[in-house]
């Protein structure tokens, strides 16, 4: 899981980076969102990030069939996160305001454990292709 713990790397910095830069200078349609807004959609985003970073730390995602309990269930916390800010986009009274980049991180886990099923199954399949079929003594 060497890529997917990268691309979960670079997923956790995105969210983190994106709490810092809502709570220190808010841009675009949340610069005319309410402070509590901003600052509980920075929460949302930080635990995002966190729970990606958990994914990249651990190595084993947060769809996973074994491993600790937050990397068996973390899709399910990153879908709850989703839900959550989609009541905080419908409590705001500003306009323009979604919870795009919060939605799109359900699939983020599924996806990355997919390529990874997939890659691996790749991995197999040329091992075996590479094989030889019938194993011949040494000659002399």
């Amino acid at each position: 899981m060497k890529l997917g713990a990268a691309f979960y790397a670079l997923v956790a910095a995105g969210w983190l980076v994106s709490a810092g830069v809502l709570i220190v200078r808010p841009f675009g349609a949340y610069a005319d969102a309410e402070r509590w807004f901003q600052l509980a959609t920075a929460v949302v985003f930080a635990l995002n990030g966190l729970l990606f970073a958990t994914g990249a730390v651990t190595r084993r995602g947060l769809v996973a069939d074994g491993g600790p309990w937050i990397c068996r269930n973390g899709g399910i916390l990153v879908a709850g996160l989703v839900v959550v800010m989609f009541v905080l986009s419908l409590l705001t009274d500003a306009d323009g305001v979604s919870p795009f980049p919060t939605a799109t991180a359900v699939f983020i886990p599924h996806w990355v454990k997919r390529l990874q099923v997939k890659y691996y199954e790749g991995v197999a399949e040329a091992v075996s292709e590479g094989a030889p079929d019938v194993v011949r003594p040494p000659s002399s």
